[in-house]
């Protein structure tokens, strides 16, 4: 029997993650964090298989470094990482993965729009992990 695929969930709400825990807990094993710092510290013990990561967390490093220091580290580089975020409908912009792209050098597997459904948020993350094994 092999073990089953990790999902790295960090959001500082806990509604969201609570809603993601329990959405993504009957298809993965789940591991949870609440700050940028306490995620990027599990990504490099764990090495979960995939993501989930807020933009908007309070302290010194938002979703946007984390996910720099992700792509920085060979250790974490290839996860894949789905950006969960509110901050469009927030800010009124338009980031997704291209545009972060240009702006940080490096982007996320799926920039995905809070609020999303349960059934999206999981086809979304099966398609990322299919993706990825093929890459």
């Amino acid at each position: 029997m092999t073990d089953p695929q990790t999902i790295l969930i960090v959001d500082d709400d806990p509604e969201w993650r609570d809603f993601l825990a329990s959405v993504l807990s009957d298809h993965y094993a789940v591991r949870l964090a609440v700050t940028g710092e306490a995620g990027l510290r599990l990504a490099r013990q764990a090495t979960p298989t995939l993501i989930v990561l807020d933009v908007i967390m309070p302290g010194g490093m938002d979703g946007f470094r984390v996910l720099c220091e992700l792509r920085k580290d060979p250790a974490t580089r290839a996860i894949p990482v789905v950006m969960l975020t509110s901050v469009n409908t927030l800010t009124d912009s338009a980031f997704d993965a291209d545009l972060l792209k240009q702006y940080l050098g490096t982007a996320p597997s799926l920039f995905l729009e809070k609020p999303v459904t349960p059934e999206h948020l999981v086809t979304e993350i099966a398609r990322v992990l299919a993706d990825a094994a093929v890459a």
